[in-house]
């Protein structure tokens, strides 16, 4: 199994092939769902922008100040050489799990396929909590995150709704291109649109605590799919 989780990994993929490739889908086939809650005057974060089109063709629709990060400092190198005519987007190496900005900060966070390789990593339960509790953090009040995979709901819906993440949940479907070639057991890829509801917990960080939660979910989550 590729080590998904680490920047090594990434940065040799991305030295190997420099040029744009898109997980799943591209903009367009994502267009009825983002383009109502992209708003032209919002603050955007695309969360393992890699080097897809995404990001680029959201700037071309209107939606200009739009941050991307992602682990891989060759990736983003390559992607502000790329895109430099586009002067309003900032491209930053950052660790998901340990981001940099102001709490409140993001009106709308993009996820496309990052979650999945998380999932696929070692600790791969609690490194995704993680990820989506700094999702949390960054995203004003009644903000948008917007999570795109191609995990069932039955295997990716109770990430999004574990004790202090503090979402509405709503699952959505697209149909995969007919020339997709990923591993999906369905004709669907699966959109999961997270509103925040309240701010994270004061105590959300508390190590004890959280271990015995992640081993709760844990069982909880092995419990669900055996039965």
């Amino acid at each position: 199994m590729p080590e998904y989780g680490k920047p090594d990994y990434w940065d040799e993929r991305y030295k190997a092939n420099d040029t744009t490739f898109d997980w799943y889908v591209s903009y367009e086939p994502l267009k009825e769902i983002l383009a109502p809650l992209a708003k032209p005057d919002y603050k955007v974060l695309v969360v393992g922008c890699g080097n897809s089109r995404l990001s680029s063709q959201l700037y071309d629709s209107g939606v200009q100040d739009i941050v991307n990060i992602d682990i891989s400092e060759v990736v983003i190198n390559q992607m502000k050489n790329r895109y430099k005519e586009l002067d309003k987007m900032q491209w930053f190496k950052m660790d998901a799990a340990k981001m940099d900005f102001n709490d409140g900060t993001f009106d709308l966070v993009i996820i496309k396929a990052t979650i999945d390789a998380l999932l696929c990593g070692s600790n791969s339960f609690h490194v995704a909590y993680q990820v989506n509790k700094q999702i949390l953090r960054v995203m004003k009040k009644g903000a948008k995150y917007v999570c795109v995979s191609y995990g069932q709901a039955d295997t990716r819906i109770d990430h999004f709704r574990r004790k202090r993440l503090c979402w509405e949940v709503d699952h959505r479907m697209i149909d995969k291109p007919v020339f997709s070639s990923d591993a999906s057991p369905s004709s669907h890829y699966h959109v999961y649109i997270m509103t925040k509801t309240e701010e994270l917990a004061d105590d959300a960080d508390d190590d004890d605590d959280e271990d015995e939660e992640d081993d709760e979910f844990y069982d909880k989550f092995q419990a669900n799919a055996s039965g």
